[in-house]
């Protein structure tokens, strides 16, 4: 045995790709509305299956949806006139339907479909549409606030809004997010449950509130029921705390993509519609 000492060579230095992280500042904006969209998109897929009506589904969902992004421009200081806020929120419903009296029609409808609505969301039926819900409330909160500039937003701008919007969201993958308002969706079926005769007098106020206030997505008379009185807190925000957790574990990858393609498709938007 050789009484050399072993000889040791200096280790190779291998080069690392740079690893780039997702910054975690850079949605923190969004988080301010959150919990809010989560309501809204729980609350029009739950007022639209109320009413197994061909239209008149979608208009008194597309309310809910117009009045949320309302909320969210304003808490951004954008000017987001009703009108245009119709057009963001417009469904497949077009815009010839929108000023259709529908509130009768709720009305009856309301008293016949509100036990199958809670046992489709107890069943976790209407999370892909709360899913879609949230992605382009978020898009259209993540514009107000990053990318508006200028005066108030004009129909035609909201007409080219929705549909980039409408692009990145039917592009972007949906599928972490999906198990969270399936959840969520459960929750809030198992909750109203709990209470029918209230939600089905409480569903019929709403439907009410459109026909006096003429569609108005914000408007309300004095003393009327909202979203944000006790009794609702009790069972929108049973499901709401579910799903805000949910996402909030989810970190902020979930809104890489989506942000990623609309902004892409914001600065390719065609001169005329800037």
């Amino acid at each position: 045995m050789s009484g050399d000492k072993p000889s040791y060579r200096p280790a190779i230095e291998v080069g690392a790709e740079p690893v780039t992280l997702l910054d975690p500042s850079r949605f923190s904006h969004l988080a301010r509305n959150r919990r809010l969209i989560v309501r809204r998109a729980l609350l029009a897929s739950a007022l639209s299956g109320l009413v197994p009506v061909p239209i008149m589904d979608d208009i008194l969902s597309g309310r809910v949806r117009a009045g949320l992004y309302m909320k969210l421009a304003a808490s951004r200081q954008v000017d987001l006139p009703a009108a245009s806020a119709e057009v963001l929120a417009e469904g497949k419903a077009g815009s010839a339907w929108r000023t259709i009296t529908f509130a009768a029609v709720a009305l009856a409808a309301l008293k016949l479909a509100w036990r199958k609505l809670f046992a489709l969301l107890a069943a976790g039926r209407g999370a892909e549409d709360m899913a879609t819900t949230f992605q382009v409330a978020t898009l259209i909160d993540h514009y107000c606030a990053r990318l508006h500039v200028g005066g108030p937003i004009s129909r035609s701008q909201a007409a080219l809004l929705r549909a980039l919007v409408n692009q990145s969201v039917n592009r972007t993958s949906k599928t972490k997010l999906i198990p969270a308002f399936r959840e969520g969706g459960k929750i809030l079926g198992r909750s109203l449950v709990e209470a029918p005769r209230w939600v089905s007098l409480s569903m019929s106020r709403y439907a009410e509130r459109w026909l006096h206030t003429s569609g108005h997505p914000e408007a309300a008379p004095a003393g009327w029921p909202t979203e944000d009185s006790e009794e609702e807190k009790t069972w929108l925000d049973r499901a709401a705390h579910t799903v805000d957790q949910r996402l909030a574990a989810l970190g902020s990858e979930y809104l890489g993509d989506l942000i990623d393609d609309f902004e892409a498709r914001w600065r390719e938007r065609p001169a005329a519609g800037s």
